[in-house]
């Protein structure tokens, strides 16, 4: 619920302002993304390498079988050792590599990033002389699909994300509700089944919700997400530590709701003991730290204040919509006249505080995670966030009608709080009681919407990370071959890496490397790429600036001798 008239317009000024932020600020880097190998993907190394090295642009999880190497063209899978930190580096993965015959090779790998996101993917390098590449192409496909982890899994993971988060803000909201605005509440039979039915549902969906991460994360099928393999790894990251410790303050929230309802039957509480309202303030505290815990307020910048923040978010997210489902299910429906006289102008103050808070801290979190327009419109983060948004000023509109109704019955006279002489519950016919249970009905069902859509964005690559990634690709000539990978394949400042390749794969040098952009479509061009020879058959161009959006003409002339030059080219699409 929220406020009308001046408040009204507050809140109305805070969504805009909410806009705004997320049009500001620059970009920066997070979510991790893999920089280099060693060996360099597509190149050809004399000797067998002694191991397969992996760097990555922040510090990433480690789960079963991360690198995984297979022979070509038979895709026999190579005896390699468990993958590890490389050098003691957090964001470098490695793992040894036995003697290798000569020929083609495709490292697959997959790990998890800060987030708790799993990335995977595939490169291939060949020992000794590179002889048909091109034949590789499918089973480095199969094998990239193959790491890309079980669908199945990945459904069930997210419902169980799902319900893990929305019992979550149910049963801090419910008991915020009962401690504070309603303790007369928990002797209500029906307070105390949501209550229990909250705690269950998140004590199941964490316990369950660890193991089944576990199995996510190393692209593992649910029949192994209680396999020694799994076991073993479902504590080494974040998120399980997170999760497992949520577990236990469940267990110790099932202790204080079993105080709390150690009433007397038929008799309603006054207040709750001040101990007890200490000990249920630490827990919700606890409780609402893991998902900022195991979550993007732990990753990027500014990590004390994003955590701080996201207690505060998903706090008031809990008082008001954990507070509407039991205003909804719990208080409405037994029409007290004199109950509802008092707790619902109660939940109303409270409910417009937390939609400030909610307000403020998405604002922040928005601009931490967004900071651009074309990562709010051409992400799928973004795009979340928009209709998010718009359902939350759905919900603003809906909680102003509920206010009218507050104030138009809640707000008179003591002597006009009963529906009738001597009448202790509403009359079921009341038109504003009606109308009040009306629109909080649908403000409960959007919210639920909500809270879906903020699983889904709790689960997606955050926008700015999403909108900087790389653009690599293979330009094949007559007489060469060039990778190239810009970084990030946006406006502005990126890198650029060439890698001068036989037709073949092989590694091949070039007397000169010359490189130039065009944008058709604005009739920009061309701009030289200052590149420089970096090592053999990779040249190198850093901090070089995109000025512009849209589909650049990348050309590139190499050359091979005095009298030989090959021309390749590709399309880059700039965001």
């Amino acid at each position: 619920m929220t406020s009308r008239n001046p408040r009204l317009r507050l809140l109305v000024a805070a969504v805009l302002a909410l806009g705004a932020v997320l049009l500001a600020a620059a970009p920066a880097s997070a979510h991790a993304v893999l920089e280099t190998t060693d060996p360099v993907g597509g190149t050809a190394v004399a000797t067998s390498p002694e191991r397969v090295m992996l760097r990555f642009s922040e510090a990433v999880q480690i789960p079963p079988q991360a690198i995984r190497v297979f022979a070509s063209p038979g895709g026999d899978q190579v005896e390699a050792g468990s993958a590890g930190r490389a050098d003691g580096q957090s964001n470098a993965v490695a793992a040894k590599l036995p003697e290798l015959d000569k020929g083609a090779y495709i490292v697959t790998w997959r790990v998890t990033s800060a987030d708790a996101h799993p990335i995977h993917g595939a490169f291939t390098f060949t020992v000794g002389e590179a002889k048909g590449a091109e034949a590789d192409a499918a089973l480095v496909q199969k094998l990239l699909a193959s790491g890309g982890g079980d669908t199945t899994v990945g459904a069930v993971y997210a419902v169980i994300r799902f319900a893990a988060f929305a019992s979550l803000v149910l049963l801090v909201g419910a008991l915020t509700f009962v401690a504070l605005l309603w303790p007369a509440g928990l002797a209500v039979a029906r307070t105390r089944k949501i209550l229990w039915g909250a705690w269950a549902v998140a004590l199941v969906t964490t316990a369950v919700g660890v193991p089944i991460q576990a199995a996510y994360v190393a692209g593992l099928p649910i029949s192994k997400a209680l396999s020694s393999t799994v076991r073993s790894a479902m504590l080494d990251d974040r998120f399980g530590q997170v999760w497992s410790a949520r577990i236990l303050i469940l267990i110790l929230t099932a202790g204080l709701l079993a105080f709390l309802f150690r009433s007397i039957p038929g008799k309603e509480r006054q207040n709750v003991p001040p101990g007890m309202l200490v000990a249920g303030g630490v827990l919700a505290v606890g409780l609402l730290l893991t998902p900022a815990l195991a979550g993007h307020a732990a990753t990027q910048d500014f990590v004390p204040l994003a955590i701080v923040s996201d207690v505060l978010h998903v706090g008031a997210v809990s008082v008001w919509l954990g507070g509407l489902a039991l205003l909804a299910l719990a208080v409405l429906p037994r029409r007290v006249a004199e109950e509802l006289g008092v707790v619902v102008p109660r939940f109303s103050r409270a409910a417009f505080a937390a939609v400030i808070t909610i307000l403020v801290t998405g604002a922040f979190q928005s601009w931490r995670q967004v900071r651009s327009t074309d990562a709010l419109t051409e992400t799928t983060y973004g795009r979340l966030l928009i209709v998010k948004v718009v359902l939350f000023g759905v919900i603003v509109a809906l909680g102003a009608l509920s206010r009218r109704f507050v104030q138009a019955r809640y707000r008179a006279p003591a002597a006009r709080l009963s529906f009738g002489p001597g009448a202790a519950t509403a009359d079921p016919d009341s038109e504003i009681v009606a109308g009040l249970r009306r629109t909080v009905g649908a403000e409960t069902v959007i919210a639920i919407v909500v809270l879906v859509v903020t699983a889904l964005l709790v689960n997606a690559q955050p926008a700015r990370s999403a909108l900087a990634q790389p653009f690599s690709a293979s330009m094949r000539g007559d007489l060469v071959l060039v990778d190239v990978t810009v970084d990030p394949a946006k406006a502005g400042p990126a890198d650029f890496h060439l890698y001068t390749l036989s037709p073949q794969g092989g590694q091949q040098e070039v007397q000169e490397l010359n490189a130039t952009l065009t944008l058709p479509s604005q009739e920009v061009g061309p701009l030289k790429v200052p590149l420089t020879r970096a090592g053999p058959g990779h040249f190198s161009a850093y901090d070089f600036a995109l000025p512009l959006r849209g589909e650049w003409k990348l050309e590139v002339k190499a050359l091979l001798s005095d009298i030989d030059e090959a021309t390749v080219s590709t399309t880059i699409p700039v965001k």
